[in-house]
């Protein structure tokens, strides 16, 4: 990573906060960053407002830098239970929003064990949508 991405990177990993950059500053580079410190079971991270294409991409690149915990894709595909011993096992969780949300209203997520939720592309995100309606859910039950 560049110096000012570096920086940038410290500046978030130690601060909750949300980091906003123009096109062509390396902010794929930067999410890629946290993905890799997070792709480990002791922590929780939920990722939202991914594509197909993004997490595939985005796995794929952790690949080769050797992580091996990847990121897990949460679909409807798989059922209640399991969902909730994939939340237990940590890690980080490429989730559809639409999934998290019953799974946050019927406790099957750990909230406790939230580490972070990052949300790509959140510059697509309106407050009246489900992804602002996560965040309020996490923060009233953390």
């Amino acid at each position: 990573m560049l110096d000012y991405e570096n920086q940038i990177f410290l500046d978030m990993f130690h601060d909750d906060g949300l980091l906003i950059m123009s096109r062509g500053l390396g902010v794929s580079r930067l999410f890629l960053h946290f993905l890799k410190v997070y792709c480990d079971p002791a922590s929780l991270v939920l990722v939202l407002n991914t594509t197909p294409a993004d997490e595939a991409y985005l796995t794929e690149q952790l690949e080769k830098q050797g992580i091996t915990n990847p990121p897990k894709v949460i679909t409807n595909e798989i059922n209640a239970a399991e969902r909730q011993t994939t939340y237990v096992q940590g890690g980080v969780l490429f989730i559809t929003s639409r999934i998290l949300v019953v799974d946050l209203l019927t406790d099957r997520v750990p909230v406790g064990h939230v580490t972070g939720i990052l949300v790509y592309r959140a510059h697509k995100i309106i407050e009246s949508c489900q992804e602002a309606f996560i965040l309020a859910l996490v923060s009233t039950k953390k």
